[in-house]
């Protein structure tokens, strides 16, 4: 059967008739008007027990048209042994606590229904920067050895939050794209030591004629475990002939020593050196002081003054 020439024209026409329809209605690649990201954040206490890191965002408005949204930063899943409860940092098998917060004070915990919100305007086809501050603590008294200890929050988010909902989105419609990123924490235990309360030797009122006199002091000091360190004690401010003496206002003296045990048989000499071991705690050393004046000495109120040097 042939088809006359009309009869083809109106094939042909039909044919371009859908060809122009499908073309009209064929889908397009979805693409997000506010994208934004952040610039790869890292939290390091150093030796310090407390810090913060500021978190730098930048969303870039695609859209002809100006862009208003609420900006949130969640906070992650910590890296193990932490827990979302109790964050820790690692070295080896030892862990170290810290936490997160949103305040300067430390009061308010960072999670992932109380996060940080600001409200954000970009012009059309512009770019919006900003930061966001997160304070770090770590506990103090806590006993650990020294060393460089690790962790991370995975997932931390930066997203939107819906109006009228407690949440932070990692995208939201209409073609808001936020972003999820590795927080990084850090911290440093260092071998330091600290002194802390001298304790007084207080002989007390004695008689005239005593013969003997006790008293015992303390020195407190703190290191961490396992630091060797060591205490010396200078010949105070008025020694002769390798004694300490203790002197009055009048320019009288009464000679004393110390020592490290209670049986006073262990005697620290002038610049001697008591030793120990840290433990991460404070620890208290026991001095013992003792007076045997010969001749009794003269009435009156006597003291002297040791310098006490940590060495570690």
């Amino acid at each position: 059967m042939s088809l006359t020439l009309p009869q083809v024209r109106l094939l042909l026409t039909a044919l371009l008739a859908v060809l122009a329809l499908g073309f009209v209605v064929a889908p397009q690649p979805a693409q997000a008007n506010t994208s934004c990201n952040v610039t790869q954040p890292n939290m390091d206490f150093g030796s310090a027990l407390t810090t913060t890191v500021s978190i730098q965002y930048s969303c870039t408005n695609f859209d002809p048209s100006s862009i208003s949204f609420t900006l949130c930063l969640r906070v992650g899943t910590p890296s193990f042994p932490g827990t979302v409860a109790q964050p820790k940092l690692q070295s080896g098998a030892d862990a170290l606590n810290y936490n997160l917060y949103t305040d300067a004070a430390a009061t308010q915990v960072w999670t992932t229904t109380n996060f940080l919100t600001r409200a954000v305007t970009i012009p059309a086809n512009q770019t919006s920067t900003g930061s966001f501050l997160i304070y770090g603590k770590i506990p103090a008294g806590q006993v650990v050895p020294v060393g460089t200890y690790q962790g991370q929050m995975f997932n931390t988010r930066l997203g939107f939050k819906p109006t009228g909902v407690q949440s932070c989105e990692a995208n939201l419609n209409p073609g808001l794209q936020g972003v999820e990123f590795t927080l990084n924490v850090k911290a440093t235990v260092a071998a330091s030591c600290t002194l802390g309360t001298i304790g007084l030797i207080d002989f007390g009122a004695q008689s005239g004629l005593f013969k003997r006199a006790d008293a015992a002091g303390s020195v407190q000091l703190t290191c961490p475990v396992s630091r060797a360190w060591t205490l010396s004690f200078d010949g105070g401010r008025n020694s002769a002939n390798s004694t300490r003496r203790m002197r009055d206002t009048l320019g009288n003296y009464v000679p004393y020593r110390l020592y490290r045990d209670a049986n006073r048989s262990n005697l620290i000499a002038i610049n001697g050196t008591i030793g120990g071991t840290g433990t991460g705690s404070v620890q208290t050393t026991p001095i013992y002081g003792r007076v045997e004046p010969d001749p009794p000495p003269t009435p009156g109120q006597y003291q002297d003054f040791i310098v006490v040097t940590l060495s570690f």
